[in-house]
């Protein structure tokens, strides 16, 4: 998978500081091939004072001339943590620091647990040490994201919330268990890639085992032995039953047998390293250092064998390098024991043979992590069992580094890949790490459409984006849409789900969305204003698995000066309600801008009661600022009709009254069919609860057979402008039991 465009029009590379403008042609195009380098001394601290002239690209071999450069230092106090002692840089070197209010934006983390790799045992640890790691190396204003490489989308959206993000790490599972030695067989996939890769320890270790397990069939005469003995001495007894004849017939079945246990590691592997592209292409459109933290451990790409991986590790580079983001891996498996027990391979098998090949199998495990780390501009952290240290390493390995971008000698746009590599021919005793490389753009290629991607990615121009059907949405485009991380900065998108349960329709979730249209890229046509959104919604289960197909609309606006201005005012409306059973939903919608790269979009989770254990329960707090709008929402919340000044803006003018609604379910009655349910709406601010209702009996009205609402009215006079919190509680007196919901809102 590979974007249309790397690289844009010459522009600073750091903002809000402006780097030096290379000298270029007016109304020239000039491509520029951006990269962030970290560097560091002998003893693994920050450099921080390198000037232009330190720095040599290359590629393919050929210098390349530096038409940009850029120090970016994260200040984390006084100054980055351990940060070598820095001269003051040479005259022509821009020093990024963030401006006022800059650091509100953080850096965009993705932490990315290879769950199809990582051993049952060592889950736990994985879980323990993401958690610390949250709470002792994350920065407040990150944005951390938690994707897993087995299951659809995104496990938790970037969010600075620490609370939620720890939620959604206790909730990781195993989906898949690690390839395991295929069945009927003791090779391991590790050990299938050394005997197709050539390894003769390893084939001679494979043919051992199979002459030697119990009941095999190299015992005596046997078809494949005969086989490989008319070959060689005229098929006497003796050729029949030799060891040569043995070890050339279990030699073939051990090939045999490693191109299968390869093949099926191979697609565990794909899967993998697909997601971690797929991860990056999805950052490209966030803003700020992004990172990218592999959390596995290890998988083969078939190295040295005809199945070796290479154009996926490639399409890795070629991501981080279109995406400006950088790959982070750890070996999750911490301090691995080492050597085999000669008792479970047979007596006949040397106990030599077995532990090179474990030793080696382990290297190819890790050579892979280290690979993408490295060629990405990150490292790997193994061979330690402070997985939260490894972790925090990586995240302070960012707070200095350096931005250069280079004009490409070679112009050829034949798709090839392009090796990048960045010296410092001064200072050899210095470790400099960046991307090492990307596909150059294939004119061959030109106007064809490009593959789907993880994320949303930039049109290459007008022609690129066709709008589908009025109302349509196609669903493989909006199942990739929903699975990359919502961009920071993009449309605004205020959501909420809502719970509702009525005959006949069942158990809902009602979602309500309203999507601010202020940033949209407006185009006038004859006194109007025209934009078109794309509104795209799924639903996932708590374990990330998506329940029922997409739902949403393309919404065309074209719109004159009286409306434009109340749309600017209102926002965009959506609401849909979706037949759900009970459980724990996450409901994530994306607004995209249709023929242009920009986007938007929440999330937010939705508890779905199950009423058949006949447990008091109750409905979410339906709000409105009418109460002929709050009856309506509540008879008609199971459809699409409701009044759209049900909205989820939650907002509400200071001196107005809020209605809000519930329904009850399976109160206790007694033999007389009597009920004792009593409900009091509370407002909360700043963690204490500042007025209260008297308790209210609820009167569990019905009309034909329906459940109508419970609708009450809470006066604002007395509240000043801010955020609050309105608690409803019920109490069932006579079973003894309390539920309540909240729901926040604004006063202006």
């Amino acid at each position: 998978m590979r974007f249309a465009v790397l690289i844009g029009l010459v522009a600073p590379l750091a903002a809000p500081v402006a780097a030096p403008s290379p000298q270029v042609a007016p109304g020239v195009r000039a491509e520029l091939v951006r990269l962030d380098a970290v560097v560091t001394d002998a003893h693994g601290k920050l450099v921080t004072d390198l000037s232009r002239e330190d720095f040599e690209v290359l590629e393919d071999g050929k210098p390349q001339r530096i038409a940009q450069f850029v120090v970016a230092v994260h200040r984390r106090g006084a100054a980055p943590a351990g940060t070598a002692a820095a001269s003051v840089p040479s005259p022509d070197t821009v020093v990024a620091e963030p401006a006022a209010g800059a650091s509100e934006a953080g850096r965009q983390i993705v932490l990315l647990v290879d769950d199809l790799h990582v051993a049952r045992g060592n889950l736990d640890y994985v879980k323990a040490a993401l958690k610390r790691a949250v709470d002792e190396v994350v920065a407040p204003e990150d944005n951390v994201a938690l994707i897993t490489t087995a299951a659809p989308g995104v496990v938790q959206q970037p969010t600075r919330d620490r609370a939620v993000l720890k939620q959604a790490i206790d909730r990781l599972v195993l989906r898949q268990p690690v390839v395991p030695p295929a069945r009927g067989s003791r090779m391991t996939p590790a050990q299938a890639e050394m005997i197709l890769g050539g390894d003769s320890v390893a084939l001679q270790l494979a043919t051992r085992m199979l002459i030697a397990e119990p009941g095999s069939i190299y015992e005596g005469p046997s078809p494949q032995v005969a086989v490989e003995a008319a070959s060689g001495s005229g098929g006497t007894v003796a050729a029949l039953t030799g060891p040569d004849a043995k070890e050339r017939a279990a030699a073939k079945e051990a090939e045999r047998q490693a191109r299968g246990i390869l093949d099926e590691a191979l697609r565990f592997s794909a899967a993998s390293l697909n997601m971690v592209e797929g991860v990056l292409r999805g950052l490209s459109v966030l803003p700020g250092r992004k990172l990218c933290l592999l959390v596995s451990d290890g998988f083969l790409v078939g190295k040295g064998t005809s199945a070796e991986r290479t154009y996926d590790l490639q399409a890795i580079i070629d991501a981080a390098t279109r995406s400006g983001a950088v790959v982070y891996a750890l070996d999750s498996q911490g301090l691995m024991p080492t050597g085999g027990d000669a008792s479970v391979v047979g007596a006949s098998v040397p106990p030599g043979l077995q532990t090179p090949v474990d030793r080696r199998s382990e290297q190819l495990f890790r050579e892979t992590l280290r690979t993408v780390a490295e060629t990405t501009g990150g490292f790997l952290i193994h061979g330690t069992n402070d997985l939260a240290g490894g972790l925090r390493r990586m995240i302070e390995d960012n707070d200095a580094y350096y931005l250069l971008a280079y004009e490409p000698a070679n112009t050829r746009h034949d798709g090839r890949f392009r090796r990048i590599e960045l010296r410092l021919p001064a200072h050899r005793d210095y470790t400099v790490r960046t991307r090492k490389g990307y596909f150059a753009l294939d004119d061959r290629k030109a106007g064809k459409p490009g593959p789907a991607v993880a994320g949303p990615s930039a049109p290459t121009g007008p022609a690129a984006v066709s709008a589908p059907a009025a109302g349509a949405i196609e669903e493989a485009d909006a199942r990739a849409a929903l699975s990359a991380p919502i961009p920071a900065g993009g449309i605004p998108v205020q959501l909420v789900a809502d719970y509702v349960e009525l005959p006949p329709a069942g158990p809902q979730g009602v979602i309500r969305a309203q999507v601010d249209l202020g940033r949209l890229r407006w185009q006038d046509a004859e006194g109007r204003r025209q934009a078109t959104v794309e509104l795209v919604g799924g639903v996932y289960d708590a374990e990330g698995h998506a329940v029922g197909p997409p739902f949403g609309r393309i919404a065309p606006l074209d719109l004159g000066p009286a409306e434009y201005k109340r749309a600017a005012e209102a926002g965009l409306q959506y609401q849909q309600s979706l037949a759900l059973r009970p459980g724990r939903y996450q409901v994530r919608l994306v607004a995209r801008e249709l023929k242009l790269a920009q986007s938007g979009g929440a999330a937010t989770w939705l508890e779905i009661p199950d009423l058949a254990d006949r447990k008091l329960a109750m409905s979410s707090v339906f709000l409105s600022s009418s109460p002929t709008a709050a009856a309506g929402a509540g008879g008609a919340v199971g459809g699409n009709d409701a009044p759209r000044d049900v909205s989820a803006r939650r907002r509400f003018q200071r001196g107005e009254s809020l209605y809000f609604q519930i329904y009850v379910y399976n109160p206790a009655a007694d033999e007389k069919g009597s009920r004792d349910v009593v409900l009091q709406a509370q407002v909360w601010s700043g963690g204490s609860a500042i007025a209260a209702s008297k308790p209210q009996p609820v009167a569990f009205r019905t009309r034909d057979g329906v459940p109508l609402p419970e609708t009450n009215e809470i006066g604002l006079q007395g509240l000043g402008p801010g955020h609050y919190d309105l608690r409803v509680v019920v109490v069932d007196r006579k079973a003894n039991a309390t539920v309540f919901r909240k729901v926040d809102f604004t006063v202006e």
